[in-house]
């Protein structure tokens, strides 16, 4: 199974852009969160990774051949119509991914407990499913306002059938992670949605959850944060829970 992590964008909130640097490559304490992200992946089991450039791919590129892990093979794939939703930058791993087989997506400014991402990928889906990490802590999440609201209903245990998501929910049961894993077939309804102009990859899960094929996972305890803000990297007590590490933010 592979890692997709979505790096295409300019980081604009996260006042990367100004620096030149995809928002990744943004120093949390005295590392990047592309470490953080790639750390997490190693720690998962998880060998074999795909990371989709765009804004300056150049400089994420070079840092990542400077700083390769060793127990990681890592290869990327360009998007060039980066400033596009990120649904686009999703279609654009589709060359790297076998067919008939399931991936793991993550996004390039979240960071995770490794044991999250574990959980995930040991959740199992049919072949015509998509699963998504949610998080119900809800009073917990930092900026709230910005988290990608989940409409859901009990299937079991951990396990949720989403009916929907919008960030404009002010009635909804959980918050999305960003980080989901999927089947190879989502890149086709993905290429449909985007051909209609429906270019998020919040349309395509919206789609598959109209279809009853949305599943979520419950990560209970486990913590995350997703860092698209400078007031997100102020989270250090969170950030060091996540990476194990002191923070000088």
């Amino acid at each position: 199974m592979k890692a997709v992590i979505i790096a295409a964008g300019c980081g604009s909130r996260l006042e990367s852009k100004h620096l030149g640097l995809p928002k990744t490559l943004i120093d949390i304490g005295s590392t990047r969160i592309i470490d953080i992200i790639l750390s997490g992946i190693a720690d998962s089991g998880i060998k074999d990774v795909v990371i989709v450039t765009g804004f300056n791919a150049a400089a994420l590129e070079n840092y990542i051949k400077k700083n390769a892990r060793d127990d990681l093979n890592i290869e990327f794939c360009y998007n060039p119509s980066w400033e596009l939703a990120n649904g686009v930058s999703v279609l654009a791993a589709e060359e790297a991914i076998p067919p008939d087989e399931k991936f793991i997506l993550l996004m390039s400014d979240h960071i995770f407990q490794p044991e999250m991402l574990k959980l995930v990928i040991n959740t199992e889906i049919d072949s015509n499913q998509a699963l998504l990490a949610l998080d119900f802590k809800i009073a917990e999440i930092p900026d709230i306002d910005d988290g990608m609201k989940v409409k859901c209903n009990s299937i079991d245990g951990s396990r949720y059938e989403i009916s929907a998501l919008d960030k404009a929910f002010s009635d909804f049961q959980a918050v999305d992670c960003g980080m989901f894993k999927l089947n190879y077939s989502f890149f086709s309804m993905l290429g449909d949605n985007i051909k209609k102009g429906r270019d998020s990859l919040s349309d395509t899960c919206n789609t598959l959850a109209s279809r009853g094929r949305m599943i979520g996972v419950d990560i209970s305890d486990l913590r995350w944060i997703d860092l698209d803000t400078p007031e997100m990297l102020l989270f250090t007590t969170l950030i060091e829970k996540i990476t194990g590490d002191p923070v000088d933010v």
